[in-house]
């Protein structure tokens, strides 16, 4: 496509052997105990293998620069990608669960400049939520909540060998969440806030 543009589409499956997984459980013997400590009813979580387990999906790309607007206004474009995803593996309680850390979908979208040494590019990112760790207590597993995030990089040439550079990170302030089987019971509440970096890089 004109300017470098790309729309493309694609599709996998894989099958995996022995899933890696974080699972927690509760402590209920002396195993972990210490001199004058009772662990019984900590939390113990662990990483373990699952049974066998299918990961398949599609993406949806698309990539242009804006080439057929006039002069200045050419260097303008658009970036974007969307990722359907869905899996499962049979965990050592015999259930079947999802993927860890897969959420079912994945939207990517970028508005650019790149022109006269300017590059800018503010983007937009969402995650449907997804399992973190699953829960053999009967609590229910632990999961992270969906959320999005804006990020605003800037970079600009001033000669070959230095550039100036403008960093701006989750510019909406987003709030993570995890949470124990279902949003009413939320295990950790996140908000890191916006950040912001700037400098000067030389190459020599």
């Amino acid at each position: 496509m004109p300017g470098s543009g790309l729309a493309s589409a694609g599709v996998f499956y894989r099958n995996v052997d022995k899933v890696l997984f974080d699972s927690q459980t509760k402590v209920t013997g002396d195993l972990f105990d210490a001199p004058g400590l009772d662990r019984t009813g900590y939390d113990y979580v662990t990483t373990l293998n699952g049974g066998e387990g299918k990961l398949y999906g599609v993406e949806l790309a698309y990539l242009q620069q804006f080439v057929f607007l006039p002069g200045a206004w050419s260097g303008f474009g658009f970036q974007g990608n969307l990722s359907l995803l869905d899996g499962d593996f049979e965990a050592p309680d015999g259930r079947t669960v999802a993927f860890p850390g897969v959420s079912n979908t994945i939207v990517n979208a970028s508005i650019f400049y790149e022109n006269f040494g300017l590059s800018a590019r503010l983007s937009y990112q969402w995650r449907s939520s997804w399992i973190d760790t699953l829960d053999f207590a009967g609590l229910g597993d632990q999961m992270r909540d969906a959320y999005d995030n804006v990020d605003l990089p800037l970079r600009y040439a001033v000669t070959e060998n230095a550039s100036l550079y403008f960093d701006a990170n989750n510019l909406t302030d987003e709030t993570y969440v995890a949470y124990e089987g279902d949003v009413q019971h939320p295990t950790e509440v996140e908000q890191i806030g916006r950040r912001f970096l700037a400098g000067v890089r030389f190459r020599f």
